[in-house]
C-alpha cells in the first residue's frame, strides 16, 4: 500500500507554502503552526511539539529561532519538503494507519522506524541489498521511517545513496562514520533530498563535513554516544555543546550498547527537558527512547527495532541472537516482536 498521490499532492503544496511563510516571517508562521496544533492537540498528535510551539511564542529570544533560521539558510527547501512529508506525513500518518491496520490482523508488533547497522569492514554484515529487501518489505505494513547506522567504512555509500534514491517515498537518516566526505561522495548525496546525514559530534571529520553540506545545502544533524561512565557529564550540560560549532538544527543522542536501563531513562528525560527548555539552538532527541515514545503513540503497544551488523536483533525487551538471514521481515517481527494481546 503506497500514499495517496492526490493526498501527498495536497501536502506538498500545503507544506510548500508554510516553507515560503516561515522564510518570510518565522513569528508569523509560528503562531499558525501553533493553532494547528490546538486543533490536533488531543488524540495521536505529539503534545510535546505543541508545547514546543507554545514556547516560541513565550519567549521572543527562543534559541529555536536561532535553528529554524539555520535550517533555513543552510538547507535547500525541497531536502526540507521531501525528508518533512515523508515523515511526518507517510510514515507517521498514513503509515501509522497501515501499522495500526496491520497490527489487528497480526500476531506481532510494527515499529514505525527500522535502525539498520551496516559495517562493510566485517565479514558477514548486513548488506545493502539486505537492507534494500527489508525497505521492500516495510512499506506495505506502513514502515517508511529507515535509520542506516554506518560504521567502519563509507565503502558502501554508492550503494545506499541508490537505495536513497529509489525509493523516494521514504524518510532516511543516514549516521555516518568519522571520516570526511570526498567530493565524489558528497555528489552521491546532493540529490537524496530524502535523506538526513548525521555526523559525529566531537570528531575530526564533522566541522569540514557540515561545512560541505552547507555548501550544497544538503539536509544534515549530528550525533553522540552516552554510556554509564558519560551520563553525568551530559547531564550537567558539559556534553551537549559539541554540537554547536556545526550550526546543525537537531542532536541525536544514542545508548551505547551495555549501557544501563536507568542511564537510558535519566538521558530520556534529558533529552525531553532540553526540547521544553531548551539553552541551545539546536533540538535534542534520544535514539532509543523517543524512538519507543513515537511507537506508544502510534499503536497500542509500543516497540522499536534494530538490526545489528552481525544479524542480531535489538529489541525494547531483549537480544536474540538466533536469527538467520533467510526469514522474510514479517516472521523476524513474529520472532522478536510478538503482541502481548490478542
Amino acid at each position: 500500500m503506497k500514499p495517496n498521490n492526490i493526498t501527498r499532492a495536497i501536502v506538498d503544496a500545503t507544506v510548500d507554502r508554510s516553507l515560503r511563510e516561515i522564510e518570510e516571517d518565522p513569528r508569523r508562521s509560528i503562531r499558525k503552526l501553533t493553532d494547528l496544533g490546538r486543533q490536533f492537540s488531543k488524540g495521536r498528535f505529539l503534545q510535546e511539539v505543541y508545547a514546543i510551539f507554545l514556547e516560541l511564542l513565550r519567549n521572543d529570544d527562543s534559541p529555536y529561532y536561532t535553528a529554524i533560521e539555520n535550517l533555513l539558510r543552510y538547507t535547500d527547501r525541497k531536502a526540507l519538503k521531501d525528508f518533512g512529508i515523508n515523515l511526518g506525513y507517510n510514515s507517521l500518518t498514513f503509515g501509522g494507519k497501515v501499522i495500526r491496520e496491520t497490527e489487528a490482523k497480526k500476531p506481532f508488533q510494527i515499529p514505525w522506524a527500522l535502525i539498520l547497522r551496516i559495517d562493510p569492514t566485517l565479514p558477514g554484515s548486513t548488506t545493502p541489498a539486505e537492507i534494500e529487501s527489508y525497505i521492500k518489505q516495510g512499506r506495505p505494513l506502513g514502515i517508511y521511517t529507515y535509520l542506516i547506522r554506518c560504521s567502519g567504512s563509507l565503502s558502501c555509500l554508492e550503494a545506499l545513496a541508490h537505495l536513497f534514491r529509489n525509493y523516494r517515498d521514504c524518510a532516511f537518516l543516514f549516521l555516518l562514520p568519522d571520516q570526511e566526505l570526498t567530493a565524489a561522495q558528497l555528489a552521491l548525496l546532493k540529490p537524496c533530498t530524502n535523506t538526513m546525514c548525521v555526523f559525529p559530534a566531537g570528531t575530526p571529520s564533522s566541522a569540514a563535513n557540515a561545512a560541505h553540506m552547507q555548501r550544497q545545502k544538503s539536509w544534515y544533524s549530528t550525533y553522540a554516544y552516552y554510556d554509564d561512565a558519560t551520563c553525568e557529564e551530559w547531564l550537567s550540560g558539559q556534553r551537549h555543546r559539541d554540537s554547536l560549532a556545526y550550526r546543525n538544527s537537531f542532536v541525536i543522542l544514542i545508548a551505547r550498547d551495555g549501557c544501563s536501563r536507568d542511564t537510558r531513562d535519566r538521558m530520556l528525560c534529558y533529552a525531553k527537558n532540553s526540547r521544553l527548555q531548551p539553552t541551545d539552538p539546536f533540538i535534542i532527541f534520544d535514539l532509543y527512547g523517543d524512538a519507543l515514545q513515537i511507537d506508544r503513540i502510534m499503536s497500542s503497544e509500543s516497540c522499536y527495532f534494530e538490526l545489528m551488523e552481525n544479524g542480531d536483533i535489538h529489541t525494547h525487551n531483549a537480544l536474540i541472537t538466533d536469527y538467520r538471514h533467510t526469514i522474510s521481515l514479517e516472521q523476524i517481527f513474529a520472532m522478536a516482536l510478538p503482541r502481548n494481546s490478542q
